[in-house]
């Protein structure tokens, strides 16, 4: 082996003229017809018509949004914090949207876990990462 040279190929490789299809081994989830209720004042969202539709159900109210992924261990390890911190503050709405399955409700999430909080549709704040007494003083100052 030592005497023989290593040959570099004489003209880059070609891209592949085919796409690669899944092997079914991993498959995005289906979306549900009605967003999947976690609690009774916390609700799973996979599509942006379910997004929309429960900030419009919410208007009236405070809702906070979740956006994080299955795959995002730092959202699995806070998980229960939050569904903890839903049930301290039980006056505001709270939901859970998956980054994977949304098109136009993310545009401006850049991290994950974050949390948006809206009043009649608008986004009035932002909370990014998993800092506990953090989140739980901006749901303390958006509890009315």
């Amino acid at each position: 082996m030592a005497g023989l040279p290593f040959l570099w190929p004489s003209r880059p490789l070609s891209p592949p003229t085919s796409t690669m299809e899944a092997d079914g081994a991993f498959k995005q989830p289906l979306p549900k017809e009605k967003p999947a209720m976690i609690s009774a004042n916390m609700a799973g969202l996979r599509t942006d018509d379910q997004f929309y539709d429960f900030l419009h159900e919410n208007r009236s109210k405070t809702a906070v949004v979740q956006f994080g992924a299955t795959w995002c261990t730092k959202c699995a390890e806070f998980f229960p914090t939050w569904f903890q911190l839903s049930k301290e503050h039980p006056q505001l709405k709270y939901a859970v949207a998956q980054v994977d399955t949304l098109q136009e409700a993310i545009k401006g999430v850049k991290y994950s876990p974050t949390f948006h909080v809206y009043r009649n549709g608008r986004v009035v704040d932002r909370v990014l990462g998993k800092e506990p007494q953090r989140l739980a003083d901006h749901l303390w100052l958006h509890s009315d």
